[in-house]
């Protein structure tokens, strides 16, 4: 590193540490001269880069310090610089930063049909959009409810008068319930033993008897009419719905039966409604 005798001046104002020296042409303005000691030959580099600087325009130390030419620096850094004479201050600006596009896939091109393809097949593919939502509806649930009635009289009609109820009973549980696409969750009203029913023959078991000791068959009761709650509330969500109310069974007497019911419905893949979820109790005495 060489060292020079100079006279420079007391450099009173500078950006960021950088001496506002050689801005363009490399002069440097002196005032009150004094004798300074000097060291040239320091290297600057950007990224691995060497900077180059003009004979005029070398950084250098002194006194411990290391003064940089604001102009080349900048240049190098890709920022903008500007003298403002009438103030004295280097003004230097960053540059715009580049935000990154993601342009989209180009399309293919279409190919058109000329007489040497016109007789080729061609081949497409066909995308199946997404099957429709059929909302269950209130009339639905409604029938349902109403079928399920109907129902329980008929296998309690026919059992009385010595028909064939163990085929009506078959056909409820197949028309209402969802045995035919799994379990099912039923919880009786009156089972101890054997407290939830989830295949269809131990439902078959509950309604009219059968391989669970504890049946009786709750449907061979002499069952004259059956009526749902105005108490009820229901939640439809899309293809399936929630129903909870009183339903009331009227006997041979002509008394009213008032028991606790909880519904679970679903569509099938047949448009059908059907019960997945049967829950029965009796109210509570305390």
């Amino acid at each position: 590193m060489k060292t020079i005798k100079s006279k420079v001046s007391m450099v009173k104002s500078f950006v960021a540490g950088v001496l506002v020296m050689a801005l363009f042409s490399g002069t440097l303005v002196m005032a009150n001269p004094v004798t300074r000691e000097i060291f040239l030959g320091v290297g600057v580099s950007v990224d691995g880069q060497a900077v180059e600087f003009a004979e005029d325009s070398q950084p250098f130390i002194m006194e411990g310090r290391t003064f940089l030419p604001v102009g080349a620096l900048s240049d190098a850094l890709g920022f903008e610089v500007e003298w403002d004479a009438e103030n004295s201050v280097a003004m230097i600006t960053s540059p715009t930063p580049v935000v990154p596009v993601s342009l989209p896939t180009p399309l293919a091109p279409v190919e058109t049909a000329t007489e040497d393809n016109a007789s080729e097949e061609v081949s497409e593919e066909v995308v199946e959009a997404a099957p429709a939502i059929n909302p269950i509806t209130v009339a639905e649930i409604t029938a349902l409810q109403v079928a399920w009635g109907e129902g329980l009289v008929a296998i309690s009609t026919a059992y009385a008068e010595g028909e064939d109820y163990g085929t009506i009973a078959q056909g409820v549980l197949d028309a209402l319930y969802g045995y035919v696409d799994g379990f099912v969750l039923f919880k009786p009203t009156v089972a101890q033993e054997v407290p939830f029913r989830f295949t269809e023959a131990a439902a078959a078991s509950y309604f009219i008897g059968g391989s669970i000791e504890e049946d009786g068959g709750f449907a061979l009761n002499p069952w004259t009419a059956v009526r749902f709650g105005a108490d009820g509330q229901h939640i439809i969500n899309g293809e399936t719905a929630l129903w909870m109310g009183s339903v009331f069974l009227t006997d041979g007497d002509g008394e009213e039966i008032r028991v606790e019911k909880s519904l679970g419905l679903y569509r099938d893949a047949n448009g059908d409604v059907r019960i997945q979820l049967h829950h029965s109790s009796v109210p509570f005495e305390g």
